[in-house]
């Protein structure tokens, strides 16, 4: 972790050396701790002693830390983040030999599927982008089983899966309910139970106070729509350490609604049936349940509309949060669109991908190494699928 040196630096009274330099350690907790993955593997070529620093657990861990939460989007077997701050705006993290979808997304990895037509089942696989560490789930293979989410087991240390199995199979044995998966284990998912009150449809999990949160998800009509309006859902929250569900007060909101981390706790955002405003709720207190009304931000959607002749009437919008910062990001066709919480209009662009999705799951890159890849058949790095 920085020394007093390091926290000197941020206070603005970094020391130099006698040649005008700054000391090592600054450069190491300071500046290369900041950059990204590619551009730190860059540097670590650099000088032996960046290599060995930037190389150690605690500083890859720190690395991690600084990282942004991106988008991520796929454009056939490209997958791309977006980031505001890049000067390219869409930034390439890997390009793969097959197209893949995103399950999940935890700490840097990514849980993939893709359709097996020899087999005519689900085939997942997990991997690290940033260190292209990729191997496939054969547990996971044939059993029928959905995915719900990943998260680290703080006890053990482990990445495990959620999953549910809401149809029987073939075989006599399969329980109807969740299970639990860890990477790594060469034991089949263990079964844990299940709930009736669970059974609804599940959204994109947000990871927050070491539990998964759910907002439920129905697709309405205009008119159930308005009717739905004033009807409160609770939140579906999975303990990850005691391994049990229960429900969660949630405010008044739309049925359009969902679920993200805003600053290390939860928020909701809804939208309206035409997807011009999005109202945006705030955890204040996860203990007591109380949450704050944060924004109402109508979506400048004529001046968009203005500006793209690919803009067309079939738009999605994320909600993007970092350092305190709400944008909502604006996706249809070609265009991508970023909008303050002021509902102004900040920063637009023609992507020009024909294939282009952009996906709830967010990617927070790590250089971390997992061991579990080892353990893992036939795991590999830097090879296919990567390309």
């Amino acid at each position: 972790m920085p020394t007093t040196m390091a926290k000197a630096a941020r206070a603005g009274a970094a020391p130099l050396r006698h040649d005008g330099s700054l000391p090592e350690e600054i450069v190491v907790w300071e500046i290369l701790v900041r950059l990204d993955p590619k551009s730190l593997l860059r540097c670590r070529v650099v000088r032996r002693t960046w290599r060995h620093a930037t190389s150690t657990r605690a500083f890859l861990l720190a690395h991690h830390a600084h990282q942004p939460a991106l988008p991520i989007a796929l454009d056939e077997e490209y997958i791309l983040t977006a980031d505001r701050l890049a000067a390219a705006k869409l930034h390439t993290v890997a390009h793969l030999d097959k197209a893949f979808n995103p399950e999940a997304s935890c700490d840097g990895l990514l849980v993939l599927s893709r359709y097996n037509n020899m087999t005519d089942t689900i085939d997942f696989s997990v991997c690290n982008l940033a260190t292209r560490q990729f191997a496939p789930l054969q547990q996971l293979h044939e059993l029928g089983l959905r995915l719900l989410g990943m998260y680290s087991h703080q006890p053990t240390g482990e990445y495990r899966l959620l999953l549910e199995r809401d149809s029987y199979n073939e075989t006599p044995e399969d329980q109807l309910g969740y299970y639990v998966f860890a990477l790594g284990s060469h034991q089949s998912p263990r079964y844990i139970g299940w709930q009736e009150s669970t059974s609804q449809c599940f959204s994109l999990p947000v990871l927050v106070c070491d539990s998964l949160h759910w907002y439920p998800v129905y697709y309405v009509s205009e008119s159930s729509y308005i009717r739905l309006q004033s009807e409160s859902k609770a939140i579906i929250v999975f303990d990850t350490i005691a391994e049990s569900f229960r429900p969660m007060h949630a405010p008044i909101v739309s049925s359009n609604s969902y679920a993200f981390e805003m600053d290390g706790t939860l928020g909701i955002y809804g939208r309206n049936y035409a997807k011009t405003t999005i109202d945006i709720w705030v955890l204040q207190n996860y203990e007591s349940e109380v949450w704050d009304f944060k924004y109402r931000i109508k979506l400048p959607v004529a001046e968009i509309r203005g500006k793209f002749e690919a803009f067309d009437d079939h738009w999605n919008v994320e909600v993007v949060s970092a350092d305190g910062d709400v944008l909502l990001l604006v996706n249809s066709g070609r265009c991508l669109s970023y909008v303050d919480n002021d509902g102004k209009l900040i920063d637009s662009f023609d992507h020009g991908r024909k294939y282009f999705f952009l996906s709830k799951y967010r990617l927070k890159q790590s250089l971390v190494q997992h061991t579990f890849f080892q353990a893992l058949e036939s795991s590999a790095v830097n090879t296919s699928p990567f390309i």
